[in-house]
C-alpha cells in the first residue's frame, strides 16, 4: 500500500495533472494498492477564505466573483482534459452541487454579519472539492479506476475551525471501513486533503498545508509502505533553490530533523504531517512531480549514515508583522496580547511568532500575509481600539530557521556575517537545546539574508 498526495502546483494546469496521471499509472502497476489525496490549485483557499470573510460586511459581490473564478478556472482545465462528453457534464453537476453549499453559507454569513470560524472552514473546503472531483474524472480518462472520496466522512475532528485536532481511533476505523473495499477492488481513491468533519458531520479543516497531513493520517491507517508528498521542488534542500540557486537536496532526514523545518513554516512540509508517522514508522518521502526519476528526499526514523553540523535553512516569505505601539502603549498589559492571541486562536489565524517588550511595553505579533488584515481587526478588537487608529503598525518581514546537530559556533558565525552585510535583524529566539535559530527581517532583505548564511555556513 502507498499514499500519494498531489500538492497544489501538480494540479495547476493541464499539462501538470497529464504528469499526474503518468505518475499514478506507474504506481498502481507497482503495488498492491494505491491512494490519492490531493489539495486545491494555488490561491484557490485564500480566495474562497477572503470571499467567505469578505461576505460578512453584508456584501456578496466578493463571494460571487470567486464563484465564478473558481467555476472558470477549473472548467477551462476540465475542456481541456476530458474528451468524454458523459463524464464532463457529470463533473459539471457535481461542481454545481459544491457551488449550491458555497452560495448557501457565503448568504449565510453575509446575513449574520459575522465570518464564523465553522463557516470559513465550510467555504474553504470548497476549493478541495473540486479538484478532487476533477482528478478522479482525469485519472479515469487516463485509464485509472478511480473514485473520488470526501475527506469528511473519513478523518473525524474536534470542532475548533481552522486548525481542527484528529480523534485517531474514529479516524482509523472511518478510513478501514471506507476505503479498503475500493482499494481491494483496484480502485484507487482520491482523497480532499486539507478537510475532515466534526463526529456530527461539520466540516473543519486541519490548517494552511493540512493535505500532507491529511496523507499521513492516511497512510498511518492503512499501514502503508510509504507516504510521497509530490511537490515542486526536489524534496528538501538546503535552502530556497529560487533564492540560492547552489542549494542541494538533502537525501535524507530523520523525524526530528524534518519537524524542526516544518515548524519554521517550510511550506515544503506541514508540522503535524510527521506525527502518525513515527510510531508505526513509515516513510515519508518528498519527490518532484516535475522530475518524477528523482528520488528527492527520504524521512525515517534512523536515516544513515548519520550526520552532523548544519542541515538546512529554511525560509518563509509573505509574513506580516502587526505590532501594537503609540500613545495606547501606556494602557498596555500582557493580558491585552493574551487576548488577542485567543481571539486570532480562535479564529483559525495561525500565528508564527510572538514578542512582548515590557521596556517598550509593546506587542508584535506575526502572520501570515493572506491572513494579515482580518488579524489587525483581531488585534485591534482584543485591545479596544479602532483598526485604522494607527496604533496597530503592519510591517512586511519573512522568517529564516537554521537547522542545526546543536553545534555551538553557528550563531556568532551567522550574526557577524549579518552584521557585515548590514541586514536589518528584527527578531532572534535560540533553541534552547541548540537545534535551531530563527531570525525575522524585513521581506526585502530574505533573499540576500539566506544567501549570506548559505555562504557562511558552507551548506
Amino acid at each position: 500500500m502507498q499514499v500519494m498526495k498531489f500538492g497544489a502546483v501538480s494540479v495547476s494546469e493541464a499539462a501538470r495533472l497529464r504528469d499526474v496521471v503518468e505518475i499514478v499509472k506507474g504506481a498502481v502497476v507497482g503495488d498492491r494498492g494505491l491512494v490519492v489525496v490531493c489539495t486545491a490549485r494555488p490561491e484557490t483557499t485564500d480566495m474562497l477564505i477572503n470571499a467567505a470573510r469578505t461576505a460578512a460586511t453584508g456584501s456578496e459581490a466578493q463571494a460571487e466573483a470567486t464563484r465564478r473564478e473558481l467555476w472558470n478556472r477549473h472548467r477551462a482545465l476540465a475542456e481541456k482534459l476530458v474528451a468524454d462528453e458523459w463524464e464532463r457534464e457529470a463533473l459539471y453537476r457535481e461542481w454545481a452541487d459544491v457551488l449550491k453549499q458555497f452560495d448557501r453559507i457565503t448568504r449565510a454569513i453575509a446575513t449574520l454579519g459575522e465570518p464564523s470560524p465553522r463557516g470559513i472552514d465550510a467555504v474553504a473546503a470548497v476549493g478541495e472539492r473540486f479538484i478532487a472531483h476533477l482528478l478522479a474524472v482525469v485519472l479515469r480518462q487516463g485509464g485509472v479506476a478511480a473514485r473520488m472520496t470526501d475527506a469528511a466522512g473519513l478523518i473525524v475532528t474536534n470542532d475548533h475551525f481552522g486548525a481542527a485536532q484528529v480523534d485517531p481511533a474514529e479516524s482509523v476505523a472511518r478510513i478501514h471501513k471506507r476505503l479498503s473495499y475500493l482499494t481491494q477492488a483496484g480502485i484507487v481513491p482520491v482523497i480532499t486533503g486539507y478537510i475532515g468533519a466534526t463526529s456530527e458531520g461539520v466540516v473543519t479543516t486541519l490548517g494552511r498545508g493540512g493535505g500532507d497531513y491529511s496523507a499521513a493520517l492516511i497512510g498511518a491507517a492503512l499501514h502503508a509502505r510509504e507516504v510521497t508528498i509530490w511537490t515542486d521542488v526536489d524534496g528538501i534542500l538546503t535552502a530556497d533553490p529560487k533564492l540560492v540557486p547552489e542549494a542541494r537536496t538533502l537525501a535524507e532526514l530523520s523525524y526530528v530533523e524534518a519537524h524542526e523545518i516544518a515548524t519554521f513554516g517550510a511550506e515544503v512540509l506541514h508540522p503535524r504531517t510527521l506525527q502518525p508517522l513515527v510510531e508505526p514508522q513509515i516513510v515519508l518521502r518528498l519527490r518532484d512531480a516535475l522530475h518524477p526519476d528523482r528520488a528527492g528526499t527520504a524521512i525515517s526514523a534512523a536515516p544513515n549514515p548519520a550526520r552532523s553540523g548544519v542541515r538546512a535553512l529554511i525560509s518563509a516569505p509573505q509574513l506580516r508583522t502587526l505590532k501594537v505601539v503609540g500613545p495606547f502603549s501606556s494602557a498596555w498589559s500582557p493580558a491585552l496580547a493574551a487576548r488577542a492571541l485567543t481571539q486570532l486562536y480562535d479564529s483559525g489565524v495561525e500565528v508564527l511568532s510572538f514578542a512582548q517588550s515590557f521596556s517598550e511595553r509593546s506587542t508584535a505579533i506575526t502572520v501570515r500575509a493572506p491572513d494579515a488584515a482580518f488579524a489587525h481587526d483581531c488585534i485591534a478588537s482584543a485591545f479596544g481600539v479602532q483598526a485604522d487608529s494607527g496604533v496597530i503598525q503592519e510591517e512586511p518581514v519573512a522568517l529564516v530557521a537554521i537547522i542545526t546537530s546543536g553545534s555551538g559556533d553557528v550563531e556568532p558565525r551567522v550574526l557577524g556575517a549579518l552584521g557585515a552585510a548590514k541586514t536589518h535583524l528584527l527578531a532572534l529566539a535560540r533553541a534552547t537545546n541548540g537545534t535551531h535559530l530563527s531570525l525575522i527581517v524585513p521581506e526585502s532583505e530574505l533573499g540576500e539574508t539566506v544567501r549570506v548564511i548559505h555562504s557562511v555556513l558552507q551548506l
